[in-house]
Formats: C-alpha cells, sequence, structure tokens
C-alpha cells in the first residue's frame, strides 16, 4: 500500500487517471477496494497535490458512478448467467439478490446509502440485483449518485484530513469497517424512521 501511494504521489500530475482506472476495473469486479482509492485520493490531493483538491474528487467521484454503471448493466445484460461466473458467484449468489431486492422494496435510497458504506463485495452485489431485478437505470443513476456523492464525500474528506496519518487511518478502517458499518445503519434507521413517521 505504501509503494502504491509513494507511486502515486511521484506521478501527481496522473493520479486522477490512475484512480478513474482503478475504479472502472473495481466496477467490473476486480478485488480493488473503492474506500482504500478514496482515503488515498484525499491523501495524494492533500499531501501531493493540494492546489487540485476538487478536480481530483470529481474525477474520483465520476469514477465512482461509472463504476456503478459498469456493475448495473453487467447485472442487466449478463443476468442470471451472473451465478455461472466463477470470480462473481462466492458473492453474487440468488439469496443474497433476493434480499438486497427486498432491501430496496422496503427501504429505497436509504439501502444505496448504506450500501455504498458496505464493502466486501456488497457494494457491488447490491448494484448488480439492480441490474439483475432490472429497475430503470435513471432511478437506479440517481439513487447512485446520490449515495456516492455521500460516501465519496465523507471517505475522501477523512483521507484529506488525516492525510499525515495515512497508514494508521487505512489500518483502522479496515480494522474497525464493521463499526463504521453498525453507525451508518443505524444513523439511516433513525434518518428513515423519522421521516417515514413524519408522514
Amino acid at each position: 500500500m505504501e509503494q502504491l501511494f509513494q507511486y502515486v504521489c511521484q506521478h501527481a500530475e496522473y493520479a486522477h487517471l490512475i484512480f478513474f482506472g482503478l475504479l472502472l476495473l473495481a466496477g467490473l469486479n476486480v478485488p480493488i477496494s473503492e474506500d482504500i482509492i478514496l482515503l488515498s485520493g484525499g491523501a495524494i490531493a492533500s499531501l501531493c497535490i493540494p492546489d487540485k483538491i476538487l478536480f481530483l474528487y470529481l474525477w474520483i467521484y465520476f469514477g465512482v458512478i461509472i463504476s456503478g454503471w459498469e456493475a448495473y448493466w453487467l447485472g442487466r445484460i449478463l443476468g442470471p448467467k451472473l451465478y455461472d461466473i466463477s470470480w462473481l458467484n462466492k458473492f453474487v449468489t440468488p439469496e443474497r439478490i433476493d434480499l438486497l431486492h427486498s432491501y430496496y422494496e422496503r427501504f429505497g435510497i436509504f439501502t444505496f446509502i448504506i450500501g455504498r458504506f458496505i464493502p466486501g463485495g456488497v457494494r457491488n452485489a447490491l448494484i448488480l440485483s439492480c441490474g439483475l431485478g432490472k429497475m430503470p437505470f435513471w432511478k437506479f443513476a440517481l439513487r447512485d449518485a446520490l449515495a456516492a456523492f455521500i460516501s465519496t464525500s465523507l471517505i475522501y474528506t477523512l483521507g484529506f484530513k488525516f492525510a499525515e496519518n495515512y497508514e494508521l487511518i487505512v489500518n483502522y478502517f479496515k480494522r474497525y469497517n464493521i463499526i463504521i458499518i453498525g453507525l451508518v445503519i443505524f444513523i439511516g434507521s433513525i434518518v428513515y424512521y423519522s421521516i417515514r413517521n413524519k408522514k
């Protein structure tokens, strides 16, 4: 991780293209951590290219969006054939897809917001299930754009603010991801139920 960080920092003028390319690979379910890219992007912006903070963020944000579109269309075009692809069927199972689909029906946009913070293949399974379930693309794109904006802003800012302790924050992020997920679900549930009770 340290070597990758150093490499990107030394070639900072291409950082936006490097991160964008990695995110496109992640959309095709290549095991690349979106969270680590976001944390790294924030840290690179802080330490190596402080004059291009917004520029780098926008490239990363749109990389996340297009990555999501790739996963959506994989699910939409391939459909149930996805279950037969060995590098996908570890986390894309009919049971998981059905479960995620029921969450969409019940919680709507909050499924996207919470799902954007859950790594380990769950995020991509969530997006693939939108394609598999034939959710209208415009509906998926709008929901995912908002959810991606929330998650990318928070994680990128975290990387930016704690850039001096980059390795430490990445280790904490990996170790305490389950706590972070729990907090996001807890806060999301409070917001969801308070909005629902007002109606």
